[in-house]
């Protein structure tokens, strides 16, 4: 859920992305928002009072099906779609798996009421007044959706603890003042591609074509047609893209295979290789925007190494597992110290999940931080459950479990109808008060 302050008044590779992706940059990776409702941010805007703290507290559930929770009434200026708001958050699952923090860490930016964060955001952040905390609770539908996202299941409610640290007008996009129109072209000059490309070579190089799954290193501006400039490269120092992976835009991977180390060349997409009926985060570029491009291929550089795959689960014969009458297949990898693992108890572990073929789907380690529980509490599912109390510090196991097992009375939220396979290391035990 991270995002990076798109600045327009800061002509830098960060507009760049920012503008050509509307990037997300997460934890959890790269995230693609749901569309914003426009009408249940107004409505909750107009709702606010939008000089003074809100004097309501406890839980609120809006018409969309947001339950907003506050916990702290700000008594700053109540945040207007259109702001330019600051948040420090926590995102969890309903068994209280974290998936996303900005702990430690500066607060996320975003322009309020334009679709650059999901729905529930755009929605529960308009009823906040800076200095406010609240906690958000967000239906799948002003979520992710149904698909799955990163660590995030498909069809999951997310419970997000916010606190709006500022809220102030946006600043508006602005030409530099050193902005130069695209170079003169007679439309009847271009060749145009079966996609509708259309492009003219300024200077023809001698050096290498880029293959798919190769680095383009180029030098580039980018212009609305008939409009402003958005963004260039800045001070001599080329954009690297992997040529073919769709990193920016499909009309750039389809330029760069038809150009030579050394070319210059103007391009035209229309809306279909650019932007499409989206456009960009904070209207600096407009929807159904055709967008004219020179670019420069200054370097070709080697594929990047392919990253290393997960790590299978560790191989056990079915007659090693001890199955329980759930049906929960258990496995001790590495047996623990210490008492056994009893309902109450404070857990931090870490975990795998591997769909039953092998394939890894999650691991906590790839979050970079192990996982709080309590042992019994219903967090996880039932498998979960039963399985932990057959565990003590310091020991790994291996579970294999159906669906219903896993996710309980969310098992349609699996992220696969065949078994699951966990793999569970149990990092410290903090045993439950007995009186």
């Amino acid at each position: 859920m991270k995002l990076n302050l798109i600045n327009a008044q800061k002509w830098t590779m960060r507009l760049l992305w920012a503008v050509l992706i509307g990037l997300f940059v997460a934890a959890c990776g790269p995230a693609t928002p749901q569309e914003a409702d426009t009408d249940t941010t107004d409505t909750a805007s107009e709702e606010a009072d939008s000089g003074e703290a809100s004097a309501e507290t406890g839980s609120r559930v809006t018409d969309s099906g947001l339950e907003y929770i506050e916990i702290e009434a700000g008594t700053g200026p109540r945040a207007q779609p259109g702001d330019q708001v600051a948040v420090h958050y926590t995102g969890t699952l309903e068994d209280g798996t974290e998936f996303d923090s900005s702990a430690g860490g500066d607060p996320i930016t975003f322009v309020l009421g334009q679709g650059s964060v999901i729905q529930g955001w755009d929605e529960g952040i308009a009823l906040m007044n800076v200095g406010g905390k609240a906690q958000l609770v967000v239906p799948p539908e002003l979520g992710y959706g149904s698909q799955d996202y990163g660590p995030i299941p498909g069809g999951s409610t997310l419970y997000f603890d916010v606190e709006l640290v500022s809220a102030e007008p946006a600043p508006t996009p602005v030409l530099p003042p050193t902005a130069e129109p695209p170079t003169f072209v007679d439309p009847d000059d271009y060749t145009v591609t079966d996609s509708g490309l259309q492009y003219y070579f300024l200077e023809e190089g001698d050096g290498e074509m880029p293959q798919s799954g190769e680095v383009a290193s180029v030098n580039f501006t980018g212009w609305i047609q008939d409009g402003a400039q958005f963004a260039d490269s800045q001070e001599g120092v080329p954009v690297d893209f992997i040529v073919g992976d769709e990193e920016i835009l499909p009309g750039w991977d389809e330029m760069a295979l038809l150009m030579q180390v050394g070319d210059v060349v103007q391009f035209v997409l229309p809306p279909e290789l650019g932007l499409g009926e989206e456009g960009a985060p904070n209207g600096v570029i407009p929807p159904n925007a055709t967008l004219v491009f020179e670019m420069e291929l200054v370097e070709i550089k080697p594929p990047p190494p392919t990253p290393t795959p997960a790590p299978p689960p560790v191989s056990v014969e079915e007659s090693e597992y001890t199955v329980t009458d759930s049906g929960l297949q258990f496995f001790m990898i590495t047996e623990g110290s210490g008492e056994l693992i009893e309902s109450g108890d404070l857990l931090t572990l870490h975990y795998k999940m591997w769909d039953e073929d092998g394939n890894q789907i999650e691991s906590s380690y790839d979050f970079g931080q192990p996982v709080q529980i309590v042992a019994g509490g219903g967090q996880a599912g039932p498998g979960w459950d039963e399985a932990l109390l057959m565990m003590s510090s310091s020991s790994k196991a291996q579970l294999v479990l159906t669906p219903e097992l896993a996710y309980g009375e969310q098992a349609a939220n699996a992220p696969t109808e065949g078994n699951l396979i966990f793999e569970i290391e149990i990092l410290d035990v903090v045993k439950a008060e007995t009186e």
